[in-house]
């Protein structure tokens, strides 16, 4: 029995809930004396369980136990996903005393007590925390970060503490993968606005096993490899880094949402998944016909440049 049901994007890939948490740790910031549970129609609990705001984890396989996920006791129902008319449907039927979704002229505009328009021009994990800003005022940025901190709070002895973090993995595919070579190049050059003594880590997943074995190869001492690491101990290498580069991938929205200098490199413009802020850069291909590693290391490096000079305190 959960006094607030929160409805996670139907989505299995870990990017698209990684910008939920926020979400999350800001409901129990406002009310730590409720329960919350997160519903999701994927197999995503061991994902979930894991999060100090989460108390219940339940998978949905229909309509039926999407209306049984709200209970009398249920107070407040957040609707994270941007499209589908179920959720207004469940919520209507139930009718908790405050409904927040997104409002997209649909007929579930009609349900939420407290809405935010969607955007696909927005970042999703901003998104998200603008719809919780319907209900009350919040520093949507400043959430997050607290968000993360607490998490790296869960394992603050990482042996990692890296200057600059690199993350080149990109699970949809190789479309979405700046190359590897592109990386160390990348590394080489940033000595000259970091110093000579900057150390890398590179945050691998086990479909980066070959770049792993890749990097241990070259006995660099200046490289670590974070492989497979925890959500909680990558909260806690983002919040150390100088400097955060990333291909579009699910650790990236770590780093965004742990607001360190971000450098994000995308195959094409994706801004649902760029959070645009002040200490933040996105790198494109030239001509939308050209793949992602027709960017060169020379223009990453540039919007590196750029980071860091809005950011001075990250040089410190």
């Amino acid at each position: 029995m959960s006094d607030i049901v929160v409805y996670v994007r139907s989505q299995p890939q870990l990017g698209d809930q990684i910008v939920a948490f926020a979400t999350l740790y800001q409901l129990k910031a406002w009310w730590p004396g409720r329960r919350i549970k997160v519903v999701a129609r994927d197999d995503i609990g061991h994902i979930y369980r894991g999060l100090p705001w989460v108390d219940e984890f339940q998978r949905a396989r229909s309509l039926l136990d999407y209306v049984r996920s709200l209970t009398a006791r249920t107070q407040v129902s957040v609707n994270l996903h941007h499209s589908s008319e179920r959720f207004g449907l469940v919520n209507l039927l139930r009718l908790p005393a405050i409904r927040l979704g997104f409002r997209n002229a649909r007929f579930s505009d009609l349900v939420w007590t407290h809405c935010h328009r969607k955007d696909e021009a927005e970042y999703i994990g901003l998104a998200n925390l603008r719809l919780l800003a319907a209900y009350r005022p919040l520093n949507a940025e400043d959430a997050a970060r607290r968000c993360f901190a607490e998490l790296a709070r869960l394992h603050p002895h990482t042996e990692l503490g890296s200057d600059v973090v690199f993350i080149p993995g990109g699970g949809a595919g190789p479309f979405k993968r700046w190359s590897l070579a592109h990386y160390l190049r990348l590394a080489d050059r940033l000595k000259s606005l970091l110093g000579p003594d900057t150390r890398y880590a590179f945050v691998l997943g086990r479909q980066e096993a070959r770049e792993r074995a890749q990097l241990e190869a070259l006995h660099r001492p200046d490289i670590q490899v974070a492989y497979c690491r925890t959500l909680p101990e990558l909260s806690a290498i983002m919040l150390r880094a100088r400097l955060v580069v990333a291909n579009d991938c699910g650790p990236s929205h770590v780093a965004q949402a742990a607001g360190v200098p971000y450098v994000g490199i995308f195959n094409q413009p994706n801004p649902e998944w760029f959070w645009r802020r002040r200490g933040a850069v996105d790198v494109v291909p030239r001509h939308p016909r050209d793949g992602i590693n027709s960017i060169t290391p020379d223009e990453v490096l540039h919007a590196c440049a750029q980071v860091l000079s809005r950011t001075p305190a990250a040089r410190a």
